[in-house]
């Protein structure tokens, strides 16, 4: 969620408590209750587009970090028996080829990582039997391809549940714009009688009404969206 929706779906909550301290609102009035019934379910819609947009989120980085530390960790492995053998014959190219830092790898982007991991699996398949005396078999050179054909498949997944996450985003703010809507053009009129029956009642209805903006260092009243409509 943005903090302008954090604030809008705060105020909405604000709204649905005023209405639980004043139950007798509710009382031989269907209209309102039917509303108040809406109103629930349009902050839980917001809950569930919420965990929905964080759900999303949290796989998209799982799987790049998982993806990405595989792959790191295999070029690591198998540059570090490369590297050795290159030391013990003193070839000096193919030294250089695999003489990169652990701290390199982890900064680099995610093309030139994937790069990286399939000039290191042509490097290393023709040095097969001389790394095994470094402990690094045939599998290990094979799971550097493995898991650079692993980076680059979920690429795509990634991007795609980053579009997903900011068609949520979407969501949320289409629903803000409904939610907005009907509180302006029903809930409000609802209250806007109570204005002249009951002062106090309809002030405070106008305070859950006011959106909160916590964004800044000091919090900041603004005019409820819909207050042409409760004046």
């Amino acid at each position: 969620m943005t903090r302008k929706i954090i604030n809008f779906v705060d105020m909405l909550k604000a709204v649905d408590q005023f209405f639980t301290e004043h139950p007798e609102l509710l009382t031989n009035n269907p209209a309102l209750q039917s509303s108040i019934t809406r109103l629930k379910a349009f902050i839980t819609d917001f809950d569930n587009l919420d965990k929905a947009q964080a759900e999303k989120s949290t796989t998209a980085f799982a799987l790049k970090a998982e993806t990405r530390n595989s792959l790191i960790a295999t070029i690591q492995k198998v540059y570090a028996g490369v590297k050795a053998h290159a030391t013990a014959t003193n070839d000096t190219a193919l030294k250089m080829e695999v003489d990169i830092t652990d701290t390199e790898l982890k900064r680099m982007r995610d093309h030139v990582l994937l790069q990286e991991g399939r000039s290191g699996y042509e490097l290393a398949k023709p040095l097969i039997n001389d790394l095994k005396m470094w402990k690094i078999t045939e599998d290990d050179v094979e799971t550097l391809n493995t898991n650079s054909a692993t980076f680059e498949a979920k690429d795509p997944a990634i991007k795609n549940i980053k579009s997903r996450t900011a068609q949520a985003t979407e969501d949320m703010k289409n629903k803000q714009t409904e939610v907005s809507t009907f509180l302006k053009e029903t809930l409000d009129v609802f209250i806007a009688p109570f204005k002249f029956s009951d002062a106090t009642l309809f002030g405070q209805y106008q305070n859950a009404r006011t959106i909160i903006n916590t964004a800044g260092a000091h919090k900041k009243g603004t005019t409820p969206d819909a207050s042409v409509a409760v004046k």
